[in-house]
């Protein structure tokens, strides 16, 4: 029978191999992200927040008086109701019913 160095099952194998594959990972340093990217976005979002906070909570900066353009007008007095309209000259000609005779207009061809 041949020797196998791979064999675990042997019994004359060392117990702490010293030339053994290293199996543990090397660390890697951890990379640099650019920290001001993460300040500046922070420094936004507070300065968009102080604004909204200002603008929604500050009073009104408009004259409690007001001004011609908002002053209501008296109403005025409802228009009188509409008359109904006089009735037609019942003695007027009325329209022929039959159409003029064949001859006594513009001719056709």
């Amino acid at each position: 029978m041949t020797y196998d160095p791979n064999n675990l099952n042997d019994p004359n194998r060392p117990l702490n191999p010293t030339n053994g594959p290293d199996f543990r990972t090397t660390p890697v340093g951890a990379r640099k992200s650019s920290s001001w990217v993460g300040w500046v976005a922070a420094i936004a979002v507070i300065a968009v927040a102080a604004f909204a906070y200002m603008e929604w909570n500050d009073t009104p900066n408009t004259d409690p008086q007001t001004t011609a353009s908002t002053k209501t007008e008296p109403a005025a007095p409802a228009p009188a109701p509409a008359t109904p309209m006089a009735p037609a000259d019942n003695n007027a000609a009325p329209a022929p019913a039959t159409p003029p005779a064949p001859g006594g207009g513009a001719t056709q061809q």
